[in-house]
């Protein structure tokens, strides 16, 4: 994907920006485990993982927001990051 003009570094994202995030975003199951929390899209039932613990890394985050709400989800970055901005 073409990097946005604008497009944040990602370096000191938590857990809870994220979630917070995809709960601005809208139709998403946040759902916690002992160290990661899974998030389900409710519209197609597709699902990945993120870690609790600390900050996010920001590879890790990279891949999350490439692969699962662009690629899969086919939700736009410019709609993301209006919501994620860490």
């Amino acid at each position: 994907m073409a990097k946005l003009r604008g497009e944040p570094k990602l370096t000191n994202c938590t857990p809870v920006d994220v979630f917070r995030a995809l709960n601005k975003l809208g139709g998403f199951k946040i759902i916690e485990g002992s160290l990661h929390t899974k998030v389900v899209h409710l519209a197609t039932g597709k699902s990945s993982t993120i870690p609790r613990h600390g900050k996010v890394n920001r590879y890790l985050l990279r891949d999350f927001i490439d692969n699962y709400l662009c690629r899969d989800l086919e939700i736009s970055k410019k709609e993301i990051y209006k919501y994620l901005w860490c």
